[in-house]
């Protein structure tokens, strides 16, 4: 509904004051030109059926177009209205894409829900939503998804089913519509190509409704259009990365949700380059992939990017196409960075968050492993990303503060005061930041106006009277030998407050300790107060949906243990 949006049509004015670029294309407008200027190159390949190359599924440009048209008709003949809402709930495969491309044509809303969603929160999200369309798998690694959409019918009695079946196993359900059926070339016997031209959705109506980053309960969905999550947001990024057309990447990580999304649906889009999807995550399958396909980015989940990485087959797998790996939504250990610079393929990454999107990288012709690791880069075109004072004074270089960020925002999914209370859109005390969001991060500016973060505000560490950045620490710690992955949390002390703990991934045979840890920390000259006092060796940390670690769960461990 309109009074649950804060778009105002000033925001337009402000992004291009700010250098963003607005187009009039929405997403199927890029398909049908990839399809006009690369049709018979390869667009999507995925691994549904299988890892093995005679097994993966591939569609080149001009077949994806037509197929995605073919669709359309099809849910038209259905019933499916302009303004509808569709629900997809499937793993990494081309259906998730196509099922973007095809709404964003038809001028639907689209919601891609994660699959490792458990009942409560599948049917959460079907009670809140109420979509007119939900395709999904039947089932997804014990997870009964036809069986709770069934349910989900008893809140939502006009929802339309739509099956995309598992490889091999056939559903025989009649109560719902099978993927395939819609693909039937019959359908154009009754409709034209021409007959899409009516459909002329626009790049200012929100088509996108993804999920926040939330671990628990119904997830808050965050409302996108095509102009501030394509045209803003991702042209920036494929940009300011390199990508090309001639460019094959292997999505590592979740096609639902922004960061999925960003990498492994628009860049390409934009760029008219390949992707490949991992319908399931294997570290010796991606390398694999890789030398099979000449892929020549890597995009997505530094968790796990990490996990390849570090396996020890990474060191002889044939890599000389890999030129980058592009991540976002948390940072990338320096062993990682190290590795991977150590055989001349390039980091970049992108900081941001789940309501506006990625807001700032570096500049690709400017990076360094020491740059990719400390800072999170230069505001994209578009964006207002200040650094302010508790008093709300915007800082300049050199002082730590609080991340704003600004972009055109429209808020959450049926969730006016949420919004507004996210963005400070009303009852601010200080009208200077109306429709920024806090982010709660940390960070200072550096001279050549690179952002780096700190941490996050809920995070830092009060020891005493001194104030302890865990970024700062882990930074540092990611360097020792014996790390592989590492945490710094408070954990609570009766004199000082809270005192540092260390929570540490170690590699094979590594036991470091405090004293190692400190004598470390002593020779680079890190100040006392800020070495860890306790170390807790981990098989590995928990990670939320985004693959950020979920500081409060062990920040919850050691209350327990006090």
């Amino acid at each position: 509904m309109l009074q649950d949006s804060l778009f105002r049509f000033d925001h337009i004015k402000k992004s291009k004051a700010l250098g963003g670029r607005h187009f009039g294309f929405v997403q199927w407008d890029l398909l049908q030109r990839n399809a006009r200027l690369y049709g018979s190159r390869e667009a999507l390949t995925d691994t549904y059926c299988g890892v093995d190359y005679s097994l993966r599924r591939r569609r080149t440009w001009q077949e994806a177009y037509h197929q995605v048209n073919t669709l359309i008709v099809s849910m038209l003949r259905h019933g499916l209205r302009p303004g509808a809402t569709v629900m997809s709930h499937l793993p990494s495969i081309l259906e998730s894409t196509y099922v973007d491309w095809v709404t964003s044509k038809l001028g639907a809303l689209h919601a891609g829900l994660n699959v490792d969603l458990g009942k409560a929160e599948t049917i959460g999200a079907i009670r809140k939503l109420a979509p007119d369309l939900a395709i999904i798998v039947p089932r997804w690694h014990g997870r009964e998804f036809l069986e709770w959409y069934r349910e989900g019918r008893e809140f939502v009695p006009g929802m339309q089913l739509v099956i995309v079946d598992l490889p091999g196993e056939p559903s025989d359900a009649e109560d719902v519509i099978h993927w395939d059926s819609w693909l039937d070339q019959k359908i154009w016997e009754e409709f034209s190509l021409d007959d899409l031209d009516w459909l002329r959705p626009s790049p200012l109506a929100v088509h996108e409704l993804l999920p926040t980053s939330g671990t628990t309960g119904v997830p808050k969905l965050s409302q996108r259009t095509t102009l501030d999550w394509f045209h803003v947001h991702s042209v920036g990024i494929a940009e300011r990365a390199g990508h090309t057309v001639y460019d094959t990447r292997i999505l590592i990580g979740p096609l639902s949700g922004g960061s999925g999304r960003l990498w492994g649906v628009h860049v390409p889009l934009y760029t008219g380059g390949r992707s490949i999807y991992l319908t399931e995550f294997d570290e010796e399958a991606v390398l694999r992939i890789t030398e099979e396909e000449s892929a020549t980015l890597w995009v997505w989940n530094p968790a796990l990017i990490t996990r390849v990485v570090t396996n020890p087959a990474f060191e002889h797998a044939a890599l000389e196409h890999l030129r980058q790996v592009s991540y976002s939504g948390a940072p990338m250990s320096f062993e990682v960075l190290d590795k991977l610079w150590r055989r001349n393929i390039k980091s970049f990454n992108v900081y941001g968050t789940s309501e506006v999107g990625g807001c700032m990288s570096p500049i690709a012709t400017e990076l360094t492993k020491e740059r990719v690791l400390s800072a999170a880069g230069v505001p994209l075109e578009g964006f207002d990303v200040p650094v302010i004072a508790p008093d709300g004074s915007r800082l300049p270089a050199g002082q730590v503060g609080e991340i704003l960020i600004w972009n055109i925002h429209h808020g959450y999914w049926e969730s006016p005061a949420e919004s507004r209370e996210t963005y400070h859109e009303a009852g601010s005390a200080d009208d200077r930041w109306v429709g920024y969001q806090h982010t709660g991060d940390l960070g200072m500016y550096d001279a050549e106006g690179y952002l780096r973060i700190v941490g996050r505000k809920k995070d830092m560490i009060l020891r005493g009277s001194q104030n302890i950045f865990p970024k700062e620490i882990e930074d540092l710690l990611g360097t020792h030998p014996d790390v592989r992955d590492i945490a710094i949390v408070g954990m609570p002390d009766p004199v000082l407050g809270e005192r540092v703990c260390a929570f540490v991934v170690v590699g094979t045979g590594a036991r470091p300790t405090v004293t190692s840890f400190a004598e470390y920390l002593d020779r680079r000259g890190v100040a006392k107060f800020k070495w860890p006092e306790r170390v807790e060796i981990v098989e590995e940390l928990p990670l939320g949906p985004g693959g950020k670690v979920q500081k409060g769960v062990l920040r919850e461990w050691l209350a327990k243990q006090s």
